[in-house]
């Protein structure tokens, strides 16, 4: 089971926002020494960030905030801005290389103006 996290963001994360949030968490060593690669899945409905090899996040297509009764239904007591409109999706494995994720998540999240809720 994988690592699950819910971006709720002002504007939508896309590839262009994870590209910006590799190039933001990791050092210029790490990304000279490393192959990563930001790929699209399924004509968009999600992407990847892959580095070694390896799948480090997983991204759904961002979806419009639901009302505030349906995001207690599904996400429970999770603190939103009150500016967000965007709703994403986010898998990283438990593996230590999830840790890249999250941090990758989190950074994107915050380049387009929100934050990240880790749900377990």
């Amino acid at each position: 089971m994988p690592r699950s996290s819910v971006a709720f963001t002002r504007e939508p994360i896309d590839i262009e926002a994870l590209a910006g949030a590799v190039s933001a968490v990791l050092t210029p060593e790490e990304l000279a020494a490393t192959p990563i690669e930001v790929r699209p899945l399924d004509d968009g409905a999600a992407a990847q960030v892959v580095m070694g090899g390896r799948v480090v996040l997983t991204v759904l297509r961002p979806r419009l905030l639901p009302t505030p009764a349906e995001l207690a239904r599904v996400y429970g007591s999770v603190e939103v801005a009150p500016d967000a409109r965007w709703t994403t999706e986010c898998f990283s494995t438990w593996e230590p290389e999830g840790v890249i994720g999250v941090r990758l998540i989190e950074a994107a999240a915050g380049a387009r103006g929100g934050a990240a809720v880790h749900l377990g």
